[in-house]
């Protein structure tokens, strides 16, 4: 006997391509041949798809017949006119003497929408014969426009032998438009026509003309000698009269106004004499700087902690080439491995099928014979994951697999076939039935196409290419660069416990590393005259007599007492030297070390002053530290704590768009277990979405199954269950290594661990999520985990550089956790009859 089939019959709409409207109902039944008489059916169902892209609608059946209806609609990007495929599905369920049976069946249907009508277009009603006085007359139409079928996007009007122009939408709907016109008179016979044409969202037009009359009025006559008004129109009036307020000057000399007299002029000497307003310097006001400078950009990065130096001189570090203009350096620093390894890796199902529909996309654009999306799709369409060997698989990822597999291409698969094969070995498959005349296009498009997918992502290209310390929870580099051939000007800037944004504050002068930047002396003299301008700040002192300082900052009323030295400074240096400070600017790259050598400045008397760099040996030593770096670990017997003239710009990034956390991992101390804990409370599923990890099918506690014989009896429990998204970390000892000989240097650390459940199974929970994943057998420091915690994301990042370039990483965070926690994890209990856990 053939196996049992399943068929679906449309009864309405009926015809070949039946005209619908946008929302419509179609009719049907279903039934099945071939099916064995002790098969009962217990479910039924039919989905309509109505249009590409449209809604998927489910099927009512008529009472328990095998009749069904449904009512959708079609997308509103679809013109009217336009033939739509509708996809209907059915399914039918039977109970049968063994394992229930399913039949399936798909069809599609070709309908007609309804033909385009063209918009409605009126005018509101006005004179068909316009009079004015003056030509030509600016004369306001007012109207509206609709369509039964779609919005209108414009309505444009036009007068004969003119060019359409747009029309003013007064209610944002076209509802109600306006169109201002300037009319010259017409002759009999010759009126002006005016034409208004609407279009709806699909290019659907509707056009109206009507004509229109203008004359002129005819010149009023008076009568002779009849008194007439300035327009020469005939008046009785005789005395016409009106009030004008105009102001006057008492004197016209403003020296009393400007000397600004005062009640006590003794007093405000006083205080001119009190606040130092007497002491005159002889001083002139700067009026050019002349700045001369060395900058070098950088020119290696290492990524990581660097390596102490076991000898008298730095340590040598081979670091890497660094090109601060390509590439901001948080991208380089904190990006992640993100993409999957292989074809079976199932990380970014998401952007797998995405790189791969846009592949048949980039195909599409090629000028080939016929289409190849077909053979693309069937030769690398997306394979089922085997769901055992993932830890995490949500219900938003299983729908997402069954929507997609055997549907979609896999991009994993397309570039593991371009890299290991190449795109000419790709297109010479004979499965592809490429022709030979579209093999150099369709191999062009793959070649482009791998290009856009490697670049796509910003990932480390290895181990030596990632800055994130696990055993810190934190990011490390060091970047360098040479000012000139002496071996002091060998500069390296190194930044650890990078868990944030980065700026030239995150850096530390490293004279204990060198990057190896002898080769890269890359250095601009800069020699730039410029015009000092004053620096200002809120409430400063205005320069000008009329000039009001802003009220909202007050120094003189700061509340202070005598013990407040900062805030009695601070009133100070703004009221008395605020106005000795000036700014000079300097144009300098993204990603240098600069060194000013010399500052001269020229005054208004024409008097030039040498000011020497902060640092220079010859003047002495100084107490100004701010905007300064400093140095990394110190030499204990130098009294230098900062690096004096070295400005860092470093190439970082004031603005990123970060998105949530697609993996949250929160570290805590358990006091009462003795132990520490790495709760994963989400992890990022296949399809890049944050997936709750205390709702994994395992989450759940099983409790031990317990037999009657002995219910009744006390039961011994080795210890209590612990949810498996809690990792524990667990304390160590190790010698130190600084002291490895000496007795009693130990130092203690947190290794990863893994519970084993006490229910029989013998399973052990291990962690999921890259956090815990990158720190595999490292220790880390018990530091890292303070009481009040830890909270590590990963998230994605984007940004734009200075070139215009788009980068897009993953990257790790380090928050302040919550405060202490407990488990709940005991040992060796005995369970009395009836108590619970």
């Amino acid at each position: 006997m053939p196996p049992p089939q399943l068929f679906l019959n449309i009864t309405s709409p009926a015809g070949n391509l039946p005209p619908v409207d946008r929302t419509f109902q179609m009719a049907g039944n279903i039934s099945w041949l071939f099916a064995p008489d002790d098969w009962s059916l217990t479910a039924k169902g039919v989905t309509v798809q109505f249009g590409p892209g449209g809604p998927n609608m489910g099927a009512n059946f008529v009472g328990t017949t095998l009749n069904w209806q449904c009512s959708g609609t079609v997308p509103s990007s679809i013109p009217w006119g336009s033939m739509v495929q509708l996809s209907i599905a059915a399914v039918a369920r039977f109970a049968t003497s063994g394992a229930p049976a399913t039949l399936r069946v798909s069809t599609t249907y070709m309908v007609r929408l309804f033909p385009a009508i063209p918009p409605n277009i009126g005018l509101s009603p006005f004179a068909s014969l316009i009079i004015a006085r003056e030509m030509p007359v600016s004369f306001a139409f007012e109207g509206f426009a609709s369509s039964p079928q779609a919005p209108i996007v414009v309505v444009q009007y036009k007068v004969q032998g003119g060019q359409f122009a747009n029309a003013v939408n007064v209610t944002g709907n076209w509802s109600q438009f306006r169109i201002i016109l300037p009319l010259p008179p017409t002759t009999a016979g010759n009126d002006h026509t005016l034409t208004i044409r609407a279009t709806d969202t699909f290019g659907t037009t509707g056009e109206i003309s009507t004509p229109i009359a203008v004359q002129q009025q005819p010149p009023i006559v008076a009568p002779p000698d009849s008194k007439t008004t300035l327009s020469g129109a005939p008046t009785t009036s005789s005395i016409t009269s009106w009030t004008r307020l105009e102001p006057q000057c008492v004197d016209a000399d403003m020296g009393v106004t400007s000397s600004a007299r005062l009640f006590d002029p003794l007093w405000m000497l006083t205080r001119q004499w009190q606040m130092g307003e007497f002491q005159g310097e002889d001083a002139g006001t700067p009026v050019q700087a002349r700045v001369r400078a060395t900058s070098a950009m950088l020119t290696r990065q290492f990524l990581g902690e660097v390596a102490k130096p076991t000898g008298a001189g730095p340590a040598i570090i081979p670091a890497l080439p660094y090109d601060a203009g390509r590439a901001p350096l948080e991208v380089l620093v904190e990006r992640r491995r993100m993409r999957a390894a292989s074809a079976d890796d199932p990380r970014m199902l998401t952007f797998a099928v995405d790189a791969g529909l846009h592949f048949l996309r980039m195909l599409e654009l090629q000028t080939v014979s016929k289409s190849y999306r077909s053979v693309f799709v069937t030769k690398f369409a997306l394979q089922p994951v085997d769901e055992d060997s993932i830890a995490l698989i949500d219900n938003a990822t299983s729908r997402y697999l069954q929507s997609m597999v055997g549907r979609a291409p896999d991009g994993r698969q397309i570039a593991t076939a371009l890299r290991t094969s190449g795109a000419a070995q790709l297109v010479a498959d004979a499965a592809l039935n490429i022709a030979t005349a579209d093999r150099p296009k369709v191999q062009a498009a793959a070649a482009a196409w791998l290009s856009w997918f490697d670049a796509m992502y910003s990932e480390p290209a290895g181990t030596t290419d990632d800055a994130w310390n696990p055993p810190r929870l934190e990011y490390a580099l060091s970047v360098g660069a040479r000012l000139s051939a002496n071996a002091e000007d060998d500069t390296t800037f190194s930044a650890s416990e990078v868990d944030g944004p980065m700026d030239w504050s995150s850096f530390d002068l490293n004279r204990q590393a060198s990057l190896t930047t002898a080769a890269d002396q890359v250095t601009t003299s800069l020699v730039e005259a410029v015009i000092p301008a004053p620096v200002t700040f809120p409430s400063a002192p205005a320069p000008r007599f009329w000039e009001m300082e802003d009220a909202r900052l007050a120094y003189g009323l700061i509340p202070v007492g005598p013990t407040d030295l900062a805030h009695l400074m601070m009133i100070e240096y703004a009221s008395s030297y605020g106005n000795d400070w000036f700014v000079v600017p300097l144009t300098l790259p993204v990603g240098s070390v600069t060194r000013v050598e010399s500052l001269v400045v020229t005054d208004t008397f024409g008097v030039r002053n040498l000011i020497r760099p902060i640092g220079d040996p010859a003047i002495p030593a100084p107490h100004f530290s701010l905007w300064q770096s400093s140095f990394r670990n110190p030499n204990s017997f130098s009294a230098a704590r900062v690096v004096t003239n070295r400005f860092f710009l470093p190439p970082t990034l004031p603005r990123t768009i970060d998105s949530g956390p697609l993996e949250d991992v929160l570290f805590m101390r358990d006091e009462m277990a003795n132990l520490a804990w790495a709760i994963e409370r989400t992890v990022e599923s296949p399809i890049e979405q944050p997936a709750r990890r205390y709702e994994a099918p395992d989450a759940a506690p099983v409790e031990p199954a317990v037999d009657p014989v002995v219910a009744n009896l006390p039961r011994y429990l080795l210890s209590t269950q612990v949810p498996p998204n809690w990792i524990p970390l667990l304390p160590v000892q190790i010698p130190n290594p600084a002291f490895p000989t000496t007795a009693g240097q130990i130092l203690s650390r947190l290794k990863r661990g893994a519970v084993l459940q006490p229910d029989g199974s013998k399973k052990v929970h291990n962690a999921t999520g890259e956090v815990l994943g990158s720190l595999g057998n490292q220790l880390l420091y018990d530091e890292e985990v303070p009481r009040e915690g830890a909270r590590i994301t990963r998230q994605r990042r984007m940004a734009r550089w200075t070139d215009g370039s788009t980068w897009l990483w993953t990257s790790f965070r380090n928050q302040a956790g919550q405060g202490e926690g407990s488990s709940q994890l005991k040992f060796d209990q005995v369970i009395e009859p009836g108590e619970t856990r």
